[in-house]
């Protein structure tokens, strides 16, 4: 199979984790695919070519395709390389795309706003955002169905909304669950000399921890962290964060002793935080899978997370749950972790368990194979 793997329009968070994730399984995978991959800036950044055999070709797209002004360009480009190729198959690992290949085109798919779009999020927007936001949504709606016909999403609810909101027949649409890195097996990112290594401020005193990986998203609720620190005044709390300084300016006060911001951080780092940190927490208002959940479980960290639908679904009894919108549940809930060491014990063995359910970073590249292989049979036989 001659397979081109799409990555041109990713730049920022768990898709960015995805791909590499994905690219990276496939050197350990024996085949005799051949594999084109399109690099956004992003993974080109975090992707090390020498380490891939000949069965692997790179090209990388300077500017993604989602942005207007040079679009054109890009997707002449883009398709250049595609006629070049002949692929059998497109993968793009996640849209929209804002490119049609002319070859078979399967595409992941994971933007919450447009799979629930009467979720609680919208309505924390100020209303011009709001606006803003179901333009966004009905904008990329028309480009995913334009893109392909053929889809990959993470959960049996995300299929079911996806199919429902964009009139996609379920055939169309396959499941494959979003899991942590393999990184997170590798002892190597764990050795505190390990250029990858990121090293926390030495603990005080009682100081408990909260790790959250995460962009500024609006969905992920990071405003509620400001309300919430007052009420731990009478606790050593620290949050570490992973957003850019900007976005810390936003929502903070500059010297706030209680945050730890070390801006983004690349996929090899993210081992080492869990290790210096006591939870994940994660007070999100929407989602299809975050892989927050997967990496705390494997790094036998407690979860304390959103008591949403999407967060039970992926966590059952792994996680304790709050309101995202009451910072005095939220501040409870912190408060009861700290205090209770054998309700942070449960959750992690609760959470060992479920991790039980999820794929392995090898099984679901397996699986991204297996589809696209499918779809190339399916079409022949048509």
């Amino acid at each position: 199979m001659k397979l081109l793997i799409n990555t041109s329009n990713l730049y920022v968070g768990g898709g960015v984790q995805v791909a590499l994730s994905f690219i990276n399984e496939l050197k350990n995978i024996d085949s005799e695919n051949i594999y084109y991959i399109f690099l956004s800036q992003a993974v080109n950044k975090q992707i090390i070519q020498d380490e891939f055999d000949e069965r692997f070709h790179f090209y990388l797209i300077e500017t993604s395709p989602s942005k207007l002004l040079t679009r054109n360009k890009i997707c002449t480009q883009m398709n250049e390389l595609e006629s070049n190729i002949k692929p059998d198959i497109v993968f793009s690992i996640f849209g929209p795309t804002y490119w049609t290949p002319k070859s078979k085109h399967v595409m992941g798919f994971a933007v919450p706003w447009l799979l629930s779009q009467d979720s609680i999020a919208y309505n924390e927007l100020k209303l011009i955002n709001r606006i803003k936001m179901r333009l966004w949504v009905k904008y990329i709606s028309f480009y995913t169905k334009r893109n392909t016909n053929n889809y990959i999403i993470e959960t049996n609810d995300g299929k079911e909304k996806l199919s429902k909101v964009l009139n996609i027949n379920l055939n169309n649409i396959h499941v494959v669950s979003n899991t942590y890195s393999s990184v997170f097996n590798d002892s190597r990112y764990l050795d505190s000399q390990h250029d990858k290594y990121i090293k926390l401020p030495k603990k005080e005193d009682n100081e408990f921890r909260l790790l959250l990986v995460s962009h500024n998203h609006p969905n992920k609720n990071l405003k509620i962290i400001k309300k919430v620190l007052p009420l731990l005044k009478q606790h050593n709390v620290k949050f570490v964060l992973t957003i850019q300084q900007d976005d810390y300016n936003l929502l903070f006060d500059k010297e706030n002793k209680s945050i730890i911001n070390l801006g983004p951080v690349s996929q090899d780092s993210c081992p080492s935080l869990y290790t210096q940190c006591d939870v994940m927490f994660l007070p999100t208002l929407l989602e299809v899978f975050s892989a927050s959940y997967p990496e705390a479980m494997k790094m036998k960290k407690p979860i304390l997370t959103s008591d949403l639908s999407f967060a039970r679904d992926v966590c059952g009894d792994a996680a304790l749950y709050f309101n995202p919108l009451d910072e005095n549940d939220i501040s409870n809930k912190i408060i009861q972790l700290i205090q209770n060491e054998k309700l942070r014990e449960e959750l992690i063995q609760d959470g060992l368990k479920k991790l039980n359910t999820f794929e392995t970073s090898k099984s679901r590249a397996e699986k991204y194979l297996e589809i696209c292989e499918n779809i190339i049979k399916k079409e022949k036989n048509v």
